[in-house]
């Protein structure tokens, strides 16, 4: 491994990155900075992107952030050889040169559009004297409500460091209207940690296994980082250069917000229930489509795949986080629920599949009438007929129990085959490959033809610490491996699962992609989208732990053999209380 853990569950360091490069997303509310590092004969190399997410742009679409990228400076001190690099929530580059030791520290704003770089040189048996403009200005472009400015500035001026003493200069780089004054804050670096912190004592883990518990902990925070302040309020995105200022009915709403839930974390729930608000102005008598993206911070929307399943994927979501917040619905997530339930029975076929048009991989691979969607709607009205009963709402609890029925009976109907030997199913009619979303009825409660769609996948698509999408591609998406990690444990297998799970953390964590899950390779080049982050941290509770609650009474798994010095789940959100989940050795 390139990686080693330095502090669990706060630190991991490297010295080994000649003739590699690695990039590092982080955010706060108005900022986004991917910081790309590595070592090029013994020389670090760094370049700096940033996006603001706030600062729109023409053509104001998915991709309409202000944006400036591949931004590099010439050394600060010559002749710098690179020693190590730490991730903590910051990162930070180590270096020498001849007479000084170097320290770059990178994080964002937790709340202002300014993205730091922090340098610290100590000067060892010798002067040395620094060299950096203090203020630079880097771009200006018209965007939507006005021209942008964008530049660096020191708070410092470069001066002659004397031998034995420390010189530190702060960077910030900022954009802002060019009719209004720069931002600025005191402590922004106390600022940051002070959220990341915020960050890892939510669901705090301890398992006994350094790998799980740090990886655990990372997750935590590119999942809660992710939220941007829009003009129609907090919304959490998936990030990586491209998605910023929208939401999406699986990234948001299917794979984040049942996450949040269990958080208590006000941001990431205030985003959450945005993102749902976001989408009730779709919903219409008609029963068309909701669209599958609301864009431009809340004022435009993106369907270019047509129906995902979308309506399908929000149900699923709202139901869950209100399940396990225990919130009762408002008016709009009230009619919002019913819609869906409405428009599902609409595309109920005679055997009970859910008609869609594609899939959350929005046509990269061959859908139709799918698994996924059916799966979804399955799910989501378990939930939401959970949540009915809950509010005594009979008449709904009843519609939303039989269409479920109905439902079932496509696992065997529609999907139901066998592929290459093992019974399981055809993620959609005439194909013959098996794909990793194949585990979704698994993980949804469907146990019938569990053991072979497990065995299918793991024997024919996992590979190297991760799955394969299907057997005809050698495309990864870190989202179905999460899923079909959890499907594991939900089946039983958990010794299995979890040493999985341990072999997919391992490379996420100390590999040659660090810290965090990414979305898919090769497409997106592994970008680290914030959703599939929060998609590991359910492997936890949806998965390992297997938390369940009917909105009143919630239960977990009591015994977990393969773990000798137990688990803690520390400050865990249920019914809108922290509770702690313990189980010791002995019940182990």
């Amino acid at each position: 491994m390139r990686w080693h853990i330095v502090k669990n569950k706060r630190l991991i360091e490297t010295s080994d990155l000649e003739g590699h490069f690695e990039s590092l997303e982080m955010s706060g509310e108005r900022v986004s900075g991917i910081i790309t590092y590595g070592v090029k004969n013994g020389k670090p190399v760094i370049k700096r992107d940033f996006v603001f997410p706030g600062l729109r742009i023409q053509p104001n679409d998915t991709h309409g952030s202000f944006s400036v990228l591949g931004i590099e400076f010439p050394d600060i001190v010559s002749n710098e050889r690179f020693e190590k690099a730490q991730l903590s929530g910051i990162l930070t580059v180590y270096s020498r040169a001849a007479h000084a030791f170097i320290k770059r520290s990178f994080y964002p704003s937790t709340t202002l559009s300014c993205f730091y770089e922090e340098i610290e040189i100590r000067a060892e048996a010798g002067d040395v004297t620094p060299e950096f403009e203090k203020v630079k200005r880097i771009e200006t472009k018209l965007g939507c409500e006005g021209y942008i400015c964008f530049d660096r500035v020191a708070d410092n001026d470069p001066v002659i460091i004397k031998s034995g003493t420390v010189f530190r200069v702060l960077f910030t780089y900022r954009a802002y209207f060019s009719n209004e004054a720069p931002a600025s804050e005191t402590d922004p670096l106390f600022k940051r940690m002070q959220r990341v912190e915020e960050l890892i004592s939510e669901c705090d883990l301890s398992t006994g296994d350094d790998i799980i518990d740090t990886e655990f902990a990372f997750a935590k925070i590119r999942a809660g980082e992710s939220i941007f302040r829009t003009k129609n309020g907090l919304i959490h995105c998936p990030g990586g250069h491209s998605y910023y200022g929208a939401v999406w009915c699986n990234d948001q709403l299917e794979y984040a917000a049942p996450w949040f839930a269990y958080t208590g974390d006000k941001k990431a729930m205030e985003a959450s229930e945005n993102a749902f608000h976001w989408y009730e102005p779709y919903m219409n008598d008609k029963y068309f489509p909701i669209p599958s993206s609301i864009v431009a911070e809340g004022l435009d929307y993106w369907n270019g795949a047509g129906d995902r399943g979308d309506a399908e994927m929000y149900l699923y979501g709202l139901s869950r986080y209100l399940l396990t917040t225990g919130k009762t619905p408002d008016a709009g997530q009230e009619r919002a629920l019913c819609w869906c339930v409405e428009y599902i029975s609409r595309k109920i076929m005679d055997d009970g599949a859910v008609f869609s048009d594609s899939d959350e991989l929005e046509g990269r691979l061959s859908s139709g009438v799918n698994l996924s969607t059916t799966s979804l709607a399955y799910g989501g009205l378990e939930t939401v007929s959970l949540l009915y009963k809950k509010l005594g709402n009979d008449t709904l609890f009843q519609k939303a129990v039989k269409l479920k029925s109905r439902i079932e009976k496509a696992f065997e109907n529609h999907f139901a085959a066998s592929l290459k030997g093992y019974n399981t199913y055809q993620y959609h009619k005439g194909c013959t490959d098996i794909r990793a979303w194949n585990c979704l009825p698994v993980y949804m409660g469907v146990f019938a033809r569990a053991d072979d769609t497990l065995a299918s996948i793991e024997e024919h698509l996992w590979n190297n610490g991760g799955c394969r999408t299907t057997e005809c591609e050698n495309t990864m998406w870190d989202r179905s491996t999460l899923y079909f990690i959890t499907s594991l444990f939900r089946a039983g297998k958990s010794e299995k699962a979890f040493s999985l799970l341990r072999e997919y953390s391992k490379n996420r964590l100390l590999g040659e992609r660090v810290p965090y899950p990414v979305e898919a390779y090769p497409e997106g080049n592994m970008r680290q989208l914030s959703a599939e982050s929060a998609l590991y941290c359910r492997v936890i509770t949806d998965g390992l732990l297997n938390i369940v609650t009917d909105g009143e009474k919630y239960s977990y798994r009591e015994s977990i053999p393969f773990l000798p010095d137990g688990l803690i789940l520390k400050n865990v959100f249920i019914n809108g209380k922290s509770i702690g989940i313990t189980i010791d050795k002995s019940d182990a």
